[in-house]
């Protein structure tokens, strides 16, 4: 039997292709299919041997439980995109990536009943060098599987423009969608749809914990110096609240939420102090390189909240913490299983299986 495929696409950065592309693998995969996961192009953190491995092929390397290696998964190209370096090699060899990666698979498509193939962060990216997800659907014989935020005139935009490639369109999933958007979803978007015949697969509700960072994330923005707390990095934080007020007006505040982070500076003992003892804090961001009273590194140690020291002025971190966006590492388990809970609850997975 023919392997079946689906390319994994949005329009717009930060849509939760990963976390899709992980909970549909991981539901296929519990309901006995064997399921395999391809990244044509991958966008790579360098590694000590100077190699570039993308977080979401180790992801879903480790999720899926893949005995292949990560070139195997994400074809090397030698050299990171956009460079100069890339652009020369296009430029000598038109073909050359592209062969790289109709070669990386073939070697993957005898051996599942369904591959996930994951486009990059846009579907026009490199569409100059025709290798955005459109051009690259049609290389690999797979239909586009759209994520998006709900954006109707986006929506059929993108299928007019897929179709005029001559590439399929799969349908459509809506993910991380907050409550308000739910009615609209259900009384104006899905009849739009139907009129512009896009297949609909469901739509994933907003869920905290998916789109909450970890302090791991906030320390790997912020740098500086993890002062306690090492062991606790991996705590998801819910939201992030600067203490520069009165100790008493700011515990009237951060007592309402819950896995937040304070940002203030080390010499505010008082209220760093009150802060550990009674409120729900997950990560505290000490600021101006000013370092607390040891007693306090104590308390947050027993507290199990990691505790970092940052050079940058409290404004500033505040406004570099306004840019960490949440991921999904292999050992944040908890995250995972509410990935594949919220697709297998809420998306027709199998129907995509079928008209894949």
């Amino acid at each position: 039997m023919k392997m079946k495929s689906a390319y994994i696409v949005s329009y717009s950065p930060f849509s939760g292709k990963t976390s899709f592309s992980l909970g549909l693998g991981l539901v296929l995969k519990e309901n006995g299919y064997k399921v395999g996961y391809f990244k044509p192009i991958g966008v790579g953190i360098e590694t000590e041997q100077g190699k570039f491995i993308d977080p979401d092929v180790i992801l879903m390397k480790d999720a899926l439980n893949l005995d292949k290696s990560y070139d195997e998964i994400c074809p090397p190209i030698k050299c990171k995109i956009g460079t100069y370096e890339f652009v020369k090699k296009y430029q000598e060899d038109r073909d050359y990536f592209r062969d790289n990666i109709v070669k990386a698979y073939n070697k993957l498509k005898d051996e599942y009943d369904f591959l996930i193939i994951e486009g990059r962060h846009r579907i026009q990216s490199l569409f100059t060098y025709r290798m955005d997800s459109i051009n690259l659907s049609k290389l690999l014989d797979s239909k586009i599987l759209l994520i998006s935020n709900g954006v109707i005139d986006d929506i059929v935009l993108q299928k007019k423009l897929i179709e005029g490639m001559d590439a399929e369109l799969l349908g459509v999933v809506f993910n991380n969608i907050d409550i308000p958007l739910e009615e609209k979803v259900k009384g104006e978007l899905i009849p739009i749809m139907e009129r512009y015949e896009i297949k609909f697969y469901g739509y994933v509700p907003e869920k905290p914990m998916l789109i909450a960072p970890s302090a791991k994330e906030y320390h790997q923005a912020l740098g500086g110096q993890v002062l306690v707390g090492n062991k606790y990095l991996n705590k998801l934080v819910l939201s992030f609240h600067i203490g520069a007020m009165r100790t008493d007006s700011a515990m009237r505040i951060l007592k309402r939420f819950r896995d937040y982070a304070l940002i203030t500076g080390g010499d505010r003992s008082d209220l760093i102090s009150r802060a550990l003892e009674n409120s729900d804090i997950a990560l505290l961001i000490l600021t101006g390189n000013l370092y607390p009273e040891v007693r306090l590194l104590v308390k947050a140690e027993e507290q199990h909240v990691p505790v970092l020291l940052v050079p940058h002025e409290t404004s500033v971190t505040y406004n570099i913490c306004q840019n960490v966006r949440a991921g999904i590492s292999p050992d944040q388990k908890q995250k995972i299983q509410l990935v594949k809970e919220s697709i297998e609850e809420n998306i027709q997975w199998k129907e995509i299986y079928e008209d894949a």
